[in-house]
């Protein structure tokens, strides 16, 4: 009976206890992506400054060549057996972006098996060929994660920074102890901004990214369809 009665009292304190156990966890975690997307938004600067042509690779490093007529230059040399060659011409056309030149680096890789082609698997190259696609389009998808998530966690954080420390807050109000209210709506507040400049800061560097990849992954479609395209279809 005793315990009936204690037990809305019991399952409170333990509410209350284990929320307000969280408040400094959500506070490091808060404090870490804060660190990460620093770090992202100079990483995203550089990618960006290098695909605008401000930032200079390698020294020595002048305007990219069209990418239409790299790959027609690329198309021919293939043909006559100077597939390194050919590779090679699209490597200094793309040099700032990351993506094709996984690509390219994985058609090099190719080379070998298509050399080794039999009557068994005479449809190995393409096989391959379309695998290459599919991991690269698997390292984008990766890369972009990353903020992807941070989009999310960032105000998912700071809205349980808000609300954790409005219990104790409300509490020390019922008390009339205006420095622990004051403390406590300090943390609520902040970590709300936190939360939400990690969120839209995340989404701004996600959104502009994965227009940039996009545009990667169509010029990888675009080589391979001048480059193989009869060879696919075979």
């Amino acid at each position: 009976m005793i315990l009936s009665l204690n037990l809305p009292y019991i399952l409170q304190s333990a509410i209350y206890l284990v929320s307000t156990s969280l408040l400094y966890p959500v506070i490091i975690i808060l404090l870490g992506m804060t660190a990460f997307i620093v770090i992202e938004i100079g990483m995203f600067s550089c990618e960006g400054l290098a695909r605008a042509g401000r930032l200079k690779l390698k020294i020595g490093d002048n305007k990219p060549k069209d990418l239409e007529k790299s790959v027609l230059e690329t198309k021919t040399l293939i043909d006559k057996g100077k597939f390194d060659e050919g590779i090679s011409i699209l490597m200094e056309c793309t040099l700032k972006k990351r993506f094709i030149h996984l690509f390219l680096d994985g058609l090099l890789a190719l080379k070998d098996k298509k050399e080794e082609k039999t009557s068994q698997n005479p449809d190995m190259f393409s096989i391959n060929l379309e695998k290459l696609l599919q991991k690269c389009d698997s390292f984008i998808t990766k890369r972009l994660e990353r903020t992807k998530v941070m989009v999310r966690l960032g105000p998912m954080f700071g809205l349980m920074g808000t609300l954790i420390p409005m219990g104790p807050a409300l509490l020390a109000l019922t008390r009339g102890d205006v420095d622990t209210l004051a403390n406590n709506l300090i943390i609520a507040f902040g970590t709300t901004v936190v939360g939400l400049l990690i969120g839209a800061v995340s989404y701004i560097v996600y959104t502009m990214r994965r227009r940039w990849y996009n545009d990667d992954m169509n010029d990888i479609k675009y080589i391979c369809e001048v480059l193989f395209g009869g060879e696919e279809r075979r």
